[in-house]
């Protein structure tokens, strides 16, 4: 039986995907710094199949998003036991649909603190996959996360790049952070190295320059 967990904030329900790549930017520099599990909050589009299939996708749709809305509201009061069979009740009910989004990415973020791996990966993984940029994004983040408390380092370089490559601006800059430091504990010091290289290339200024410059004082002294 779970025991019962921090309580999110609406706050910290708001996060975006950026914030994991920020603390994970952390572990690598500051060895005091303390791991925070974050939530992001997704915007989702429903395609209808077809006028035929309408006022069912639509019932559909409802009870879904009501059922994630009241999971979503159990959560701000914390992951307990209660809450954690709750959001599985509605991934298992509806999870072939885009409006229990939230609920899945909350349900990976419980099995996580959990320790539950295997089932936050067949979450996020789930995520991963979807059309929807935002989602893609979020999941491929998580795994990447994952493949990292795994020691898995060339993969999490691999989910890194891979996000890095579906968005732009500072969550992709962060996500090619991330993969150099992920190649620098693969061993692979030479795309490390290419990492630097091109973040540098933009002109980066203030702290996230200050964190490219401590990867590249790593990779210097291997």
């Amino acid at each position: 039986m779970l025991t019962p967990k921090k309580k999110l904030t609406k706050k910290e329900l708001k996060h975006d995907p950026l914030l994991d790549t920020l603390e994970k930017s952390k572990e690598f520099y500051e060895e005091n710094s303390k791991q925070i599990m974050t939530a992001v909050v997704a915007l989702i589009a429903i395609l209808l199949l077809g006028w035929g299939w309408t006022n069912n996708m639509e019932t559909v749709k409802n009870e879904a998003m009501l059922a994630n809305t009241k999971a979503t509201l159990a959560a701000v009061e914390g992951l307990t036991d209660n809450v954690v069979s709750e959001l599985e009740r509605v991934v298992n009910e509806y999870g072939s649909n885009d409006n229990v989004a939230l609920s899945s990415f909350q349900l990976g973020v419980a099995k996580l603190e959990a320790d539950d791996l295997a089932g936050a990966q067949e979450l996020f993984s789930s995520l991963a996959s979807s059309s929807d940029k935002q989602l893609k994004v979020a999941g491929t983040l998580k795994l990447a996360y994952i493949s990292e408390k795994e020691a898995d380092y060339g993969s999490a370089a691999a989910h890194y790049t891979e996000a890095a490559g579906m968005t732009e601006g500072i969550i992709s800059d962060y996500a090619k952070l991330q993969a150099g430091h992920a190649f620098l504990a693969a061993g692979n010091v030479p795309q490390a190295e290419n990492v630097i290289s091109d973040l540098l290339s933009e002109n980066p200024t203030g702290k996230f320059l200050e964190q490219i410059k401590y990867l590249e004082g790593k990779v210097l002294e291997k």
